[in-house]
């Protein structure tokens, strides 16, 4: 199943996103896998990438 998550900068999209990931994965009582895109468009947006990479 993929859920594809589309909106403005800074709306809200991973916030929803990583909990609706939670409540399915819990549902289904399997894993699941949460990918986020973004373009650091500038240094913040960089660091910000930086600091959530894993």
């Amino acid at each position: 199943m993929i859920h594809f998550v589309l909106g403005g900068a800074r709306s809200g999209k991973s916030t929803y996103a990583e909990q609706q990931v939670q409540v399915l994965a819990s549902k289904l009582n399997k894993p699941a896998v949460y990918i986020a895109t973004a373009t650091a468009i500038d240094i913040e947006m960089g660091k910000r990438i930086k600091a959530t990479a894993k």
